[in-house]
């Protein structure tokens, strides 16, 4: 087992190309050769909020991977909302019904039978380890499932499965840790890509609403690997951003009505206007504007509202990928 101590993604990712050029094993996979450590790696943040990936080798799509992220916090499953940021997301990854079978957010949060509940229906588990933790900061009881055997052990025919398979919240010395379990990890895409920042969003979020600050973000990678046709974007020379980390905006500024407003925001992002939480106005939503406009190929108006976002990790990041659309 291998243990990355890293600041933030940027500081994990330079670490992650480190490793995987000297531990890595070439094996076979159904989507080609790939490197496999022959061990666990976990990765532990210090400071997770700093989630923003700048590599220009990488080219994270910081568009897609935030909205992504509030998709999940919304408990949606459609996957066809996130082909307005990636054009054959829900080709690739949703089945026939345009639904992914398993949306992280939907197994947070409608996926599993209420049984305690007289009206049935899904079980929130945001809401319930929530009030674990507000009523009892010491429990360890605060575990967040996603991985379902039922429907997901052996039936082989499915594009989409949870790679990311349980979520373990502790509060420790007033501050809130989050780990998750990872059978599969793919560090390009996956772990120091979009992964972090899902489970870096939820983390904020869960804090803010218990009351409490961030604490330490980890990730255990059973199998944490590299395929082979993505290792041009690992490069040493430009993976050195993290030193000079331009800041953040918290996520969560009204606990009360952050559900009910990203819900909102995914059915329709005017409704940022009106919002409590100024994230979902002043960063989110401007990041959607840049999006569309670059859709419809005004690479200038795209601009524009990149220039408008507030958070300065986000803003950086999308005038950055935007600026690499026009060569």
């Amino acid at each position: 087992m291998r243990t990355i101590f890293a600041r933030n993604v940027n500081d994990a990712w330079q670490q992650a190309i480190s490793l995987i050029d000297h531990v890595g094993q070439v094996e076979n996979s159904r989507n080609g050769p790939v490197r496999v450590a022959p061990f666990p790696v976990i990765t532990i943040y210090s400071n997770p909020t700093e989630r923003v990936l700048f590599d220009p080798k990488r080219d994270a799509n910081p568009i897609f991977h935030l909205h992504e992220a509030l998709w999940m916090l919304a408990g949606y499953n459609d996957a066809t909302w996130l082909d307005q940021f990636v054009s054959d997301f829900s080709e690739r990854y949703a089945e026939s019904d345009g639904r992914m079978h398993g949306a992280y957010g939907y197994r947070w949060r409608e996926h599993f039978e209420n049984i305690s509940s007289p009206s049935g229906g899904g079980m929130d588990q945001l809401d319930m380890c929530v009030d674990i933790l507000t009523k009892d900061p010491t429990s360890r009881q605060a575990v967040i499932q996603m991985w379902d055997a039922e429907v997901d052990l052996g039936f082989m025919q499915l594009k989409d499965r949870p790679c990311n398979t349980q979520i373990y919240l502790r509060v420790r010395e007033g501050v809130l840790d989050l780990c998750t379990m990872v059978r599969s990890n793919d560090i390009v895409w996956g772990c120091y890509g979009a992964n972090v920042v899902h489970f870096t969003v939820l983390q904020e979020y869960l804090a803010a609403r218990i009351g409490i600050p961030v604490g330490r973000f980890t990730q255990f990678s059973w199998n944490w690997h590299m395929y082979d046709n993505t290792k041009h974007l690992a490069d040493h020379a430009t993976a050195n951003g993290w030193k000079a980390y331009p800041g953040t905006s918290p996520l969560v500024t009204n606990p009360k009505t952050i559900d009910d407003e990203i819900a909102a925001y995914v059915d329709n992002p005017a409704s940022a206007l009106d919002a409590k939480n100024v994230f979902l106005n002043d960063t989110a939503l401007p990041m959607f504007k840049a999006n569309v406009s670059r859709k419809k190929g005004d690479n200038e108006a795209a601009m524009r509202w990149a220039e408008r976002v507030q958070a300065p990790d986000w803003k950086q990041a999308t005038v950055e990928w935007l600026k690499r659309r026009k060569k």
